[in-house]
């Protein structure tokens, strides 16, 4: 397993049980582009039992000010970010500019709100995803979840 795979895996278990945080982790690792970047501006954190979480208020900051900090994206890219913050549920970002994306990351951008608003198995019974995708998607229960906060989730 290389370290952004093990890394995609410790924040899918972090945000395991809200759909909110489960779409914005994501919209962000199927992406590709940001996991690296958000780690390497050490916009996430990793704790001593080797749990790992994205400091979303430190990255919905970033986007305010987006490249003029060290993040370093497109507007397509930045974008991809925004709303990933704002799928969250925690913070208000503009997303006038969605139309900057492309259709891949338009398709994820839906398919990811669907996921925050509805859950996971609802977002993929809408088939925003071409079929290459699916192995990403991991199969989920097609009832409702109830939503959960996790205490320890405090940014």
């Amino acid at each position: 397993m290389n370290h952004i795979t093990a890394l995609t895996a410790r924040l899918r278990e972090r945000a395991a049980g809200s759909w909110h945080e489960e779409a914005a982790v994501w919209l962000l690792t199927s992406h590709g582009r940001w996991l690296p970047e958000l780690e390497r501006t050490r916009l996430i954190h990793n704790d001593a039992e080797g749990r790992s979480r994205i400091a979303w208020p430190l990255v919905a900051s970033a986007c305010l000010s987006a490249g003029d900090g060290p993040l370093i994206g497109t507007p397509s890219e930045w974008q991809v970010l925004r709303l990933s913050c704002v799928l969250t549920g925690r913070h208000v970002l503009s997303l006038a500019n969605l139309s900057l994306l492309d259709e891949p990351d338009r398709r994820r951008a839906l398919h990811a709100m669907a996921w925050a608003s509805g859950g996971r198995a609802w977002a993929a019974s809408l088939a925003l995803l071409p079929p290459e995708h699916d192995a990403q998607v991991p199969s989920a229960p097609a009832t409702p979840q109830p939503q959960v906060r996790h205490p320890a989730a405090t940014d």
